[in-house]
């Protein structure tokens, strides 16, 4: 399972059960109470994924921000209430300009693309994430644990 954390909305993307074909699956609502975090508790619980990949923003220069931040705790919050999935932060520069790239290449005009930017960028982690591993034979990302971040 794949995730693009924004303030505004939260792209999810998911895995055929080959876990080789990747495609978006919904928006989550950010919820200032909290919400989006159960409404995404819900659909791991129903897709019970071996792996859920959160995107990681970093500035191009390597550094974390405030997204990249919101994103780490965002997992953590996950973690707090999910045992089986692995957890794992992964480097996501520039996922939301590639959505919208791929979207503008098939005609869809910039005030349409809304929703549809979200879960694109999720599958682009997603579908990178699993590229890394079956290149590399490495875990993607950073693994998150229960406890302080």
């Amino acid at each position: 399972m794949g995730i693009d954390y924004g303030s505004v909305r939260i792209g999810v993307a998911v895995t055929d059960p080959s876990g080789q074909i990747v495609f978006p699956k919904t928006n989550v609502q950010v919820d200032k109470y909290g919400g989006h975090i159960i409404e995404l508790i819900e659909i791991a619980e129903e897709l019970d994924p071996i792996e859920i990949v959160i995107g990681y923003p970093k500035h191009l220069k390597g550094k974390s921000g405030a997204s990249a931040k919101a994103a780490r705790a965002l997992a953590h919050e996950l973690k707090a209430d999910l045992d089986r999935p692995r957890i794992c932060l992964f480097d996501e520069r520039l996922t939301t300009n590639l959505a919208h790239a791929d979207l503008a290449a098939q005609g869809i005009e910039n005030r349409l693309r809304g929703d549809k930017v979200d879960q694109l960028a999720a599958a682009i982690i997603l579908e990178t994430s699993i590229d890394f591993e079956e290149n590399t034979g490495k875990l993607p990302g950073e693994t998150v644990s229960r406890g302080k971040f």
